[in-house]
């Protein structure tokens, strides 16, 4: 956030001690994030295929998926994707799957795999329910 908002914020803040200013306040902040359009990093897969496209992921697992939500980083990159997990109990870090997958055949261009992102995904738990 730019500064400038920050202070702006912060001084309307320090003139507000009732509970029905900060009520006020929070509806105010809330219309505006409404009229914000939502900016989404194009990142890697503009351009692409995606990786819930190309496995037909269903939208229940696709809307809570890393890779949806973090679109900047390739899938195999992330830890904890759905596609990732097991019954087994697996952290989504065995990127061993990502070796046969067409998407990262397709984009991965044989690079070795690093996770980079971690600590965004599914819990092993989560994708034992989801089954």
């Amino acid at each position: 956030m730019e500064r400038k908002i920050v202070d702006q914020i912060e001084e309307i803040l320090k003139g507000s001690v009732t509970s029905d200013e900060l009520k006020e306040i929070e509806k105010i902040i809330s219309e505006a994030k409404g009229k914000l359009p939502e900016q989404r990093e194009p990142g890697f897969w503009e351009g692409k295929a995606t990786c819930w496209e190309m496995t037909n992921c269903p939208s229940s697992l696709r809307n809570e998926c890393p890779a949806y939500k973090n679109p900047a980083t390739p899938c195999w990159e992330i830890e904890g994707t759905y596609c990732k997990l097991d019954d087994f109990g697996a952290t989504g870090r065995d990127t061993s799957i990502c070796q046969v997958c067409r998407v990262y055949q397709r984009y991965g261009e044989h690079a070795p795999i690093n996770i980079t992102l971690v600590g965004q995904g599914f819990s092993p738990t989560m994708a034992r329910s989801k089954r």
